[in-house]
């Protein structure tokens, strides 16, 4: 870590520039990026009245849930998110997107509606939208059926459509993104300067050390002249 701040802090003209630049994409992503809103609706498939006026049920709809009721709740899930499905409800004026499935950890035939989309007003209104074409479709495909009308099941909202909510996870994370590659191109920016002049400096400094170190011409070396012996 003290190597890392040491280079940081000595190649700071190398990353605040990075930083500053990453701050600023990151102040106009979260400006730019939607904010999306989502709205939920759950509803129950009831039994028919023929099979709730059976005993013990006594003509209570609340106690004769079924395995059934769970098969047809997933029948008409796949129907809703049908291509077929979503054609119609994009020509009721349903805008965004939404999604059918049986609710989490259900007991029983439980239907999860969601929509969403990046104008809140017109989430409210295709959440409601989706409710009553669902109820429309478990009818139609029971009469495509030809199934008599005491024995049709029916559905109930149990939560009925919630007020659109600011969903800011995904885009949160493209601007959490944007910041951590920013970061990490402004740390690689300052290691990377950092090799670069230590290569330079490693090179100059050998070349001084080969320049001091050569030695002397042979033109300026001693000559020791001959000796000459005196005569008698």
């Amino acid at each position: 870590m003290r190597e890392l701040l040491r280079v940081i802090r000595r190649r700071w003209y190398v990353t605040m520039p990075i930083v500053l630049i990453t701050i600023c994409l990151s102040a106009v992503a979260n400006a730019v990026l939607p904010t999306t809103y989502q709205s939920e609706c759950s509803i129950s498939l009831l039994n028919a009245p023929s099979v709730a006026a059976l005993p013990p049920n006594n003509g209570n709809p609340f106690l004769s849930f079924s395995q059934a009721l769970t098969v047809a709740a997933d029948f008409l899930g796949r129907r809703l998110t049908s291509d077929e499905s979503a054609e119609a409800l994009k020509k009721r004026g349903l805008t965004g997107t939404y999604s059918v499935k049986l609710a989490d950890n259900a007991m029983g035939p439980f239907l999860t509606l969601t929509v969403t989309g990046p104008d809140k007003a017109q989430v409210q209104k295709s959440i409601g939208l989706l409710n009553t074409f669902t109820a429309e479709q478990l009818k139609a495909m029971q009469s495509e059926q030809q199934a008599p009308a005491g024995s049709q099941i029916a559905s109930t909202v149990i939560i009925p459509p919630q007020p659109p909510q600011p969903q800011t996870k995904s885009k949160l994370q493209y601007v959490a993104m944007i910041g951590l590659a920013g970061l990490a191109v402004a740390f690689l920016a300052a290691f990377v300067t950092e090799n670069v002049f230590g290569v330079r400096r490693r090179a100059r400094a050998e070349q001084r050390h080969l320049e001091s170190a050569e030695p002397e011409s042979a033109e300026g070396d001693p000559v020791t002249p001959p000796s000459v012996t005196a005569g008698r």
